[in-house]
């Protein structure tokens, strides 16, 4: 049946409640932002959520909506028109349901689209048989669609962000396996690996080193071949002193047949870090810290390398085969791409990033190019778009939109042939308010360019 027959009609009032509520964000100064402190108390998917949208033919588009058992079948309602040029509402033709226990996820397929065409999206629901909430989404139509949607791994509480990191051991890093591990609570680590043949996550086993937030998990390969996974650093927090921050400088590496806490501890600075890593080495950048980076070798060994040419503002980092690049995002101007050449040790600055300003915007390289995007622009509104970069011409061009919820601290990772993209969180804009709501998101895409 049509959205528009089987879902009831209701008036959408802002109301905040705890239940959902967890950030109200609304424009705030342009002020340097420290590393991300989430209270997991608090912050929890919402009760129904437009999780994705994506082309499935040149004049339709696939959308996904998740509810918990706090909305009913009646209880919500998805509209979408086109942004200029008003008209009717869209057709929409419900499909499938799956239930995930904390939640289910309802397909639903939109027709009458044009290529090119910006549609507004409005999904309003009530919950407690009395509150209601109405949220926003635009989606502009296209033929190209690199994109595939991958399990989704039910969980509603803890972070909703975590470190990941390929598993495969075979030649070719096909990236058939990956592991996530994410801070569920002060005193727990959970850790899943997501096994792309079976399309599944699995219980995986988790680090070493205490639990906190902002692990890093990476792999590098002495010689060209032998697999070391180094992981660590990061940061804890007390709830009896908000805004402060411990950072952490241990770190455990998985050698073949072997396992090791490194030595000497790590010698950079304090701070939110932001890392790349080429054949043999792991090279770390202090987000809003000084240009000063260190590196770190397959076997241990650290040593300084050449400073970024500028400040840091808040770094997303690519690597292309033994070059690492990192685009530097400080309000106010338009973010800058840097390339290291870790062979010579030395930085040269490359062309700018021509979208939209932003901050906490994402990297990534899948077959010699790079990618950037997402994030939040400086009116907190969450950005989709995401930009190719190719360093034999020194340029960037618009490439896709994100199909899916999260633009904030979503988990990212390069491979070969492929990336992977998905959790993080939602800067999700609320009709009738000028605020922001930041919501936890638990899907999970293939990107294949």
């Amino acid at each position: 049946m049509k959205n528009s027959v089987f879902h009831s009609i209701f008036n959408l009032n802002w109301l905040l409640t705890p239940v959902i509520v967890v950030w109200l964000l609304g424009c705030r100064a342009n002020a340097p932002e420290p590393a991300i402190i989430i209270n997991t108390k608090t912050t929890i998917p919402s009760q129904a959520a437009l999780v994705s949208v994506q082309p499935i033919g040149a004049s339709t588009a696939g959308i996904v909506v998740k509810l918990t058992s706090a909305v009913g079948n009646s209880d919500w309602k998805l509209t979408v028109l086109p942004v200029s040029g008003g008209g009717t509402f869209l057709p929409l033709v419900s499909g499938k349901a799956e239930s995930l226990n904390l939640y289910s996820l309802n397909s639903l397929t939109l027709s009458g689209l044009s290529v090119g065409q910006t549609y507004r999206m409005r999904l309003g629901f009530r919950y407690n048989d009395k509150d209601t909430l109405t949220v926003e989404r635009t989606y502009t139509h296209t033929a190209y669609n690199p994109w595939k949607k991958l399990a989704d791994l039910p969980f509603d509480s803890g972070e909703f962000t975590g470190a990941i990191v390929s598993l495969d051991y075979d030649a070719q890093r096909s990236s058939n396996v990956v592991r996530v591990t994410r801070y569920a609570d002060a005193e727990k680590w959970q850790t899943f690996d997501y096994v792309y043949e079976r399309n599944g996550w699995y219980p995986g086993n988790p680090p070493i080193v205490s639990v906190r937030r902002g692990l890093i998990d990476y792999v590098v390969y002495y010689n060209g071949k032998d697999r070391h996974n180094f992981y660590g650093l990061g940061y804890q927090t007390d709830e009896l002193f908000p805004g402060k921050y411990v950072y952490l400088r241990d770190m455990f590496a998985l050698l073949p047949g072997a396992g090791s806490y490194v030595f000497p501890f790590y010698e950079g600075e304090d701070g939110e870090t932001a890392y790349f890593t080429t054949t043999e080495w792991a090279f770390f950048l202090t987000n809003n810290g000084s240009p000063a980076m260190r590196g770190i070798y397959a076997q241990f060994e650290q040593e300084s390398r050449a400073p970024l040419p500028e400040k840091p503002g808040i770094l997303a980092t690519f690597s292309i085969g033994e070059t690492g690049y990192v685009v530097n995002q400080v309000p106010g101007r338009q973010p800058r791409l840097f390339a290291y050449d870790s062979q010579r040790d030395i930085w040269s600055r490359r062309a700018d990033f021509p979208g939209p300003q932003r901050s906490r915007g994402v990297g990534f390289s899948v077959k010699n190019k790079g990618y950037f995007g997402l994030g939040t622009a400086t009116s907190q509104q969450g950005l989709r778009d995401i930009y190719q970069y190719d360093p034999a011409t020194d340029t960037w061009q618009y490439l896709t939109d994100y199909p899916g919820q999260g633009n904030r601290y979503p988990i990212v990772w390069s491979g070969l042939n492929r990336a992977y993209i998905g959790w993080g969180y939602e800067s999700q804009t609320v009709v009738g308010s000028a605020g922001y709501r930041l919501v936890g998101c638990t899907d999970f895409w293939e990107f294949k360019p």
